[in-house]
């Protein structure tokens, strides 16, 4: 009889949150994207977070739909109007919220209680990688921490049957973080065969550049560089199609996503750099020569770039062109003193590598006398020179 009613009991308590749970047509007011009332109804149907179905919902509303956070222990919502974009009154403050909600709290309790329900190890390793991509050491943990929490948690979910695309992807990304590429290459081509997503076919090329496989990098490449819409991550998957085609001596083909990636991201030094190497590599000397020269007056003052151009001009076998973009921007620049002594300096260290010693020492006491127009005896540009010109 004890046991009839104990039966009698739970059937009810399930009966109710049923009932209650069946108030939210939780699809229709996502839809209709009312995340406000639907926090609402979620709330009401179960406020003391024990039913499973309506804390998962819950998660997924905290995830995916909040309008402010508060390092993600409390959560604000909105209904939205029409036009209005989630994305563009989206905030994480340093203000309380009116809803607190410790996702990670209520579903390690539910854990404990239903060990063998993954979906719940899913949301946790979910919300571990939000709160690390959002918060990471201000959080209150190690960033590392979070990162292996999310792993741990997805991870078990995964053994168990229980993963999305976005989940493998996740672990594709701890395995980028943690630089082992090949099982980062294997988790995103797994999150691929489930949704086409740019971002995955992104990350996924960058593990195969970095685990040197250009001929499987270069198809998630292209097609990240075809499925991002916003300007600046579309030229940056065309950059990195070019670099896998340049490892494979197309140059020709990199060519047109380099100038792709520069025509999206105009003045882009990186962007500019690599199509400058292309332009040198194909011995397209006019286009090399402007470009050189473009980059070089905007980058005049920095002296790594400088040495970029020492370097690759060598590597390509162009010093007798290098030598006239130097030339020019010395013409254009000649009443900047910092400008002209930083070309000198460089144009010196061209010269002493092509065993042009007296020109070097031209160039090294050119260089010296403008740079004393511009720096104090102790700025230590000078203790470079007088080594240089100690070694001569």
């Amino acid at each position: 009889m004890v046991k009839y009613w104990l039966l009698f009991i739970k059937l009810l308590i399930v009966g109710v949150a049923s009932s209650q749970s069946s108030k939210c047509d939780i699809e229709e007011l996502k839809n209709s994207r009312q995340y406000f009332s639907l926090y609402k109804c979620l709330e009401e149907a179960d406020p003391l977070n024990t039913d499973v179905e309506l804390v998962l919902q819950k998660v997924d509303l905290a995830l995916d739909y909040y309008t402010s956070s508060y390092y993600h222990r409390a959560f604000g919502y909105t209904n939205l109007r029409e036009g209005e974009r989630l994305e563009d009154i989206r905030q994480t403050t340093e203000a309380s919220n009116d809803f607190s909600f410790n996702v990670d709290s209520v579903l390690l309790k539910l854990i404990d209680t239903y060990p063998n329900d993954y979906r719940l190890h899913l949301g946790l390793g979910k919300y571990y990688k939000q709160v690390f991509l959002l918060f990471g050491d201000r959080w209150g943990r190690k960033s590392e921490w979070l990162l292996e929490q999310s792993k741990y948690y997805l991870t078990e979910a995964y053994r168990n049957g229980v993963y999305d695309s976005y989940s493998l992807y996740v672990l594709g990304y701890y395995n980028t973080i943690v630089e082992n590429y090949h099982d980062a290459r294997y988790w995103y081509q797994k999150s691929i065969q489930l949704k086409d997503d740019a971002l995955c076919n992104y990350n996924l090329a960058i593990a195969c550049l970095f685990d040197g496989a250009f001929v499987d990098g270069l198809l998630p490449a292209k097609r990240a560089y075809e499925l991002f819409q916003d300007s600046l991550k579309k030229g940056d998957a065309a950059r990195i199609t070019g670099i896998m085609l340049s490892k494979r001596e197309q140059h020709e083909d990199a060519l047109f996503y380099f100038e792709q990636a520069n025509s999206l991201s105009p003045s882009y030094k990186p962007n500019q750099l690599y199509l400058l190497r292309t332009f040198l590599k194909l011995n397209r000397e006019v286009e090399s020569y402007d470009l050189a020269l473009e980059i070089l007056e905007k980058e005049v003052y920095k002296p790594d770039v400088l040495e970029e151009y020492l370097e690759l001009f060598e590597q390509e076998d162009a010093i007798a062109l290098l030598r006239k973009v130097f030339d020019a921007t010395l013409v254009a620049f000649e009443n900047d003193d910092e400008a002209v002594g930083n070309i000198l300096f460089h144009f010196a260290k061209l010269e002493f590598r092509q065993g042009k010693k007296k020109k070097c020492k031209r160039y090294l006491k050119q260089s010296k006398e403008r740079f004393s127009n511009v720096f104090d005896e102790g700025h230590q540009v000078f203790q470079a020179l007088d080594q240089m010109l100690n070694h001569l």
